[in-house]
């Protein structure tokens, strides 16, 4: 069974679920975040979640062009649905949806330039050896 169907980047893909004996379509842009569960990864979307048969590591690779990023070994978050950041004694979280989520000390400051350089302006963006 193909789990993922890639499209070219800018296409939002369809992910089947299975569910009982119907398979279901989750569009790729409903997706907050995926979290590892072995060789699967369980996507969750506003109406729930669901477990698919592909790794976390394959969907990175994946989904990295629309807008992905691995913030923990376990977690790989959409950009679009990050709600808040926050940074306490060192410790980084974002809050996708109703739900907080730790980032990885490994990846807490790319993860930050990333988040910044999309909120700027197109105009005034400067380049990081400004």
């Amino acid at each position: 069974m193909v789990v993922v169907v890639v499209k070219d980047a800018g296409a939002d893909e369809l992910i089947p679920v299975g569910l009982g004996r119907a398979t279901h379509f989750v569009r790729r842009s409903d997706v907050r975040y995926a979290e590892a569960h072995g060789d699967y990864a369980r996507l969750y979307t506003g109406a729930g979640s669901h477990l698919v048969r592909v790794s976390l590591a394959a969907l990175e690779e994946a989904w990295r062009d629309a807008g992905f990023v691995r913030i923990h070994r376990s977690h790989l978050v959409s950009l679009a649905h990050i709600d808040e950041m926050v940074v306490e004694s060192g410790r980084c979280t974002l809050r996708v949806g109703g739900t907080r989520l730790t980032v990885s000390r490994r990846n807490t400051g790319a993860l930050r330039d990333r988040l910044l350089r999309g909120a700027l302006p197109g105009p005034t963006r400067r380049s990081q050896g400004s």
